[in-house]
């Protein structure tokens, strides 16, 4: 009798875990985004080289973009920055770096600052020059080993999250909208608006250095990732997600705005010249519509609150 009882309970607890979206979405998505990019950390690693470089940072910004578990576990909120500091340092990373490779300090002094072990500070050290010296090489090393490293907790907190006790149903439907409100925001006003003269920061003043990754020439690569793990949310999968709840909710034309405007984007990237954001403006108009869709639109036919966005920061 116990034992059916246990399976009875098992049974339920695995359904209700299957209609949870939050838990289908870390399970389905999140975890595999994470696990993909130690993967290409560590081949990047072994081969130091323009591609395996690209495909490192495209699966990282996945991850970036969809980042949920500093609001899963509080220890974790400001692990992201740990990994990549675009927008969120004042000083001039590049001319340290620069200071870091001619240093004759031992790898892991040299590398004394958090911003110095991340994304951005990876890309100085990779393509600031034609040739990977041996300096930079064991400097690429060390980093992506930092980097791995919080990689892997952050995987950790996702699936202790599988395995934990459920939250507030309204409360992960409210994260999931949320991350996406955020994450459409940096994408409209940092990574276009910055560089093509958009922004409220820099109005009418377009300069392709102020691109997320200007030096490796990676900028445009890294908004069609972003907007791939959007698609990863709004799109309808086998198991129920975000789309299913929003489809039940009745807001199948707000979901389908959404789509259209990531999909009018991606088919503007491949319009414009590589990395070229002086002749962003319509990409830039595309991803505010993109961030209305989510915030104006799609939020209010969900009945969810949306969190308030400082204008230079998250």
């Amino acid at each position: 009798m116990k034992k059916v009882l246990f399976l009875l309970v098992l049974f339920s607890s695995l359904v209700f875990a299957n209609e949870r979206i939050l838990f289908n979405v870390i399970k389905n998505v999140s975890i595999p985004n994470v696990e993909n990019t130690i993967k290409n950390a560590k081949i990047l690693q072994k081969d130091l080289n323009a591609q395996n470089f690209t495909n490192f940072l495209q699966s990282w910004k996945k991850v970036e973009a969809l980042y949920f578990a500093g609001d899963l576990n509080e220890d974790f909120l400001d692990t992201p920055r740990y990994i990549d500091v675009f927008n969120n340092l004042k000083e001039d990373l590049n001319s340290q770096m620069k200071m870091v490779i001619e240093s004759k300090d031992e790898v892991n002094v040299a590398l004394f600052k958090n911003s110095f072990k991340t994304i951005n500070a990876l890309e100085y050290v990779m393509f600031n020059d034609k040739h990977i010296s041996q300096r930079e090489k064991e400097l690429s090393v060390a980093i992506l080993n930092s980097m791995i490293s919080h990689l892997e907790d952050i995987n950790e907190v996702y699936k202790d999250y599988l395995v934990s006790k459920p939250k507030d149903e309204k409360w992960e439907n409210a994260l999931i909208i949320n991350t996406l409100i955020a994450s459409s925001y940096r994408l409209k006003e940092w990574r276009i608006g910055n560089a093509s003269g958009n922004s409220s920061k820099f109005k009418n003043d377009a300069k392709n250095e102020r691109a997320e990754y200007f030096l490796s020439q990676n900028s445009f690569a890294a908004i069609d990732a972003i907007l791939d793990a959007h698609k990863q949310i709004v799109l309808k999968n086998k198991y129920y997600d975000f789309a299913g709840f929003a489809l039940d909710k009745g807001a199948a034309i707000q979901l389908l705005m959404a789509v259209d405007n990531i999909d009018e984007m991606k088919n503007e990237l491949k319009t414009l010249p590589k990395d070229d954001f002086t002749k962003a403006n319509k990409l830039f108009k595309n991803a505010k519509d993109l961030h209305n869709a989510y915030y104006v639109s799609l939020i209010e036919q969900l009945s969810i609150v949306g969190k308030i966005l400082d204008a230079d920061g998250d």
